[in-house]
């Protein structure tokens, strides 16, 4: 069966990304949640990513209304048509939350339903108790995600190949990139990534080593350069493999990681800095709104992307 209307359950964050994405790209899209206000809330951030993506020349002029026109907010689950053939998952990391979500799913809808979570860690695939295992999949996906192209394919012990190359098709011809894990691992290889670093960034700034602004630069223009360009492997070759071995055997980099919470995230959070849906976190965002803050952002990406395809079409 063609997938033509897809269903994302949980608007927030990442669910009203991926709505937009998929509308985007022509599909009838079922927004879900348990609340009207946040689907208000997404429709909003929606038609303004849009904006921004028609002011940059990214989409169509003029295809702002046609996308919008596409994306169907509901309240609830059961109250969604049943005639989709892909439900994609995206509510909070919370496990019992989840158990439940994929119960109310295998009610609602046929058992061929592929159902895709956007889970960032947990083993869904432990957790879902629904018929046909084999059409259940995760694809985990990067925000913003109309911008990015990354999606995690992880397989589950029952996924079929038929539910596997279905979404890598879908994926292909959204022109995204899918990357296979042909097995769960917690955090997959993007997030586990972002792990290691994060515990080196919050030991360089909770020990007063390094401002946050100081560290973004440092990175920025240097590895964030260098990625684009040569990935965190193929640098291996550039630097040369007998010194890269010999700085693996010679630990002269004191690894002294706190398993504990960063203690400046716990300062900032207990204050009620979270980040741009507060105005402030290790960045103050003034009285800028969420989509002023968004949109800045997005121009920035939107020209990175341009660059990385230019240099992919030069390398032939």
């Amino acid at each position: 069966m063609k997938i033509e209307k897809v269903v994302v359950v949980g608007a927030g964050t990442m669910g009203h990304g991926l709505a937009q994405t998929f509308a985007q790209e022509g599909y009838r899209v079922c927004l879900v949640d348990r609340k009207k206000d946040i689907l208000e809330k997404a429709r909003a951030l929606i038609r303004s990513n849009l904006i921004t993506l028609e002011n940059e020349d990214f989409i169509g002029r003029g295809s702002v209304k046609a996308i919008l026109e596409r994306i169907t907010t509901f309240v609830g689950v059961d109250k969604v048509p049943q005639d989709v053939t892909l439900v994609v998952e995206a509510i909070d990391e919370n496990e019992s939350a989840k158990r439940e979500l994929f119960r109310q799913i295998d009610q609602r809808f046929p058992s061929e339903t592929i159902i895709a979570s956007n889970t960032s860690y947990l083993n869904i695939f432990e957790r879902a108790e629904i018929r046909n295992l084999g059409r259940l999949i995760i694809t985990h996906w990067f925000t913003p995600p109309y911008i990015l192209h990354t999606v995690e394919v992880v397989k589950g012990p029952e996924t079929s190949k038929q539910t596997v190359d279905r979404i890598v098709s879908l994926l292909r011809g959204m022109g995204k990139r899918p990357i296979i894990l042909e097995k769960y691992i917690p955090g997959f290889v993007v997030n586990r990534l972002q792990r290691a670093i994060g515990k080196e960034v919050f030991n360089l700034v909770d020990n007063n080593i390094i401002s946050p602004h100081d560290l973004d630069n440092a990175v920025i223009y240097s590895l964030g350069i260098r990625l684009p360009v040569l990935g965190v492997v193929r640098r291996y070759d550039y630097a040369g493999l007998d010194f890269s071995l010999g700085a693996q055997k010679n630990d002269f980099i004191s690894r002294e990681f706190d398993e504990r919470p960063s203690r400046t995230l716990e300062a900032l959070v207990g204050e009620g800095h979270l980040g741009i849906k507060t105005g402030k976190g290790f960045y103050d965002y003034g009285e800028r709104s969420q989509e002023e803050i968004l949109r800045a952002r997005d121009i920035r990406l939107l020209k990175v992307r341009r660059l990385l395809e230019q240099l992919d079409m030069q390398a032939g």
